[in-house]
């Protein structure tokens, strides 16, 4: 199955996204901090078998434009979001989220429900369990273990994984490389600082409001957002799945794409 890589011009910004698949339905599969598109490269084949894929760079990281981080709030990457559908001629789309494209994806499906068909979290943000301290240390680094750097985006990769082999340089590089340049620091240190656990708290009591189907996997060994919080959006979100996938870090499409991708196609032929 071949993955096709491009550019689109979308509101104010210029995205880069990978897309494959010519199916009637349309997923979109977002990533999280320090990623990008590319954690779903061994996903993408599954899903487009059967739906038309679009998986984008997130304004302020991989491919796509960077700004300040007023512009790189999750709200306002759910603004870039519709945007990018709008300029695509998208109207409803399957909403599936890491990290904090997970959060995006609770957004999107509370603000916008007349554009998702469903949403999946997987290992996502959510309520207020986050960001994580290491990501928050990124803003008044006080020690070089805290530095914006290539070496902080390595650690957060390997902190996140539980098969530490699948970490080859060929992932490595698709992370690094898009801040490996002299801005690259200032770039990170931009994302960082858009983050505010209220962006997600604020949506607590919408959810529980929510009738588009909805999922939540969360890897078993996630050490930065352990699967309670799966539970606990399971528990919030009415007629919603939640599932711990097994031997699976914080990355879990990289740790066990197949099984992710299962999970995925399971949930949206099941969906009502």
């Amino acid at each position: 199955m071949e993955i096709l890589g491009q550019k689109i011009s979308a509101g104010k910004f210029d995205f880069f996204y990978r897309s494959a698949g010519t199916g009637s339905e349309t997923l979109v599969l977002l990533h999280g901090i320090p990623t990008n598109s590319y954690l779903w490269i061994h996903v993408i084949p599954q899903l487009a078998q059967k739906y038309r894929v679009i998986a984008p760079d997130m304004i302020g990281y991989g491919g796509s434009d960077r700004s300040t981080h007023e512009d790189l709030t999750l709200p306002m990457q759910a603004q870039h979001i519709v945007s990018l559908l709008d300029t695509l001629g998208l109207q409803k789309v399957h909403i599936i989220g890491h990290d904090l494209g997970g959060g995006v994806a609770q957004i999107l499906a509370v603000h916008y429900p007349e554009r998702v068909s469903s949403f999946m979290v997987i290992d996502g943000v959510a309520f207020s369990n986050w960001p994580l301290r290491e990501v928050v240390a990124l803003r008044f680094p006080t020690a070089p273990a805290f530095e914006p750097s290539i070496y902080f985006i390595e650690r957060m990769l390997r902190e996140g994984l539980f098969h530490q082999n699948l970490l080859t340089p060929e992932v490595l590089l698709a992370f690094i490389t898009p801040f490996n340049h002299p801005g690259g620091a200032i770039e990170l240190q931009e994302a960082s600082l858009a983050l505010e656990h209220i962006q997600t708290e604020n949506l607590v009591p919408q959810l529980k409001q929510l009738q588009i189907p909805a999922a939540f996997l969360y890897g078993q060994y996630d050490r930065f957002l352990p699967p309670y919080w799966g539970q606990r959006l399971q528990e919030a979100v009415p007629g919603s799945t939640f599932k711990v996938l097994p031997e699976c870090g914080h990355f879990s499409m990289i740790d066990n794409p197949l099984l992710v991708s299962e999970e995925i196609l399971k949930h949206l032929s099941t969906r009502t």
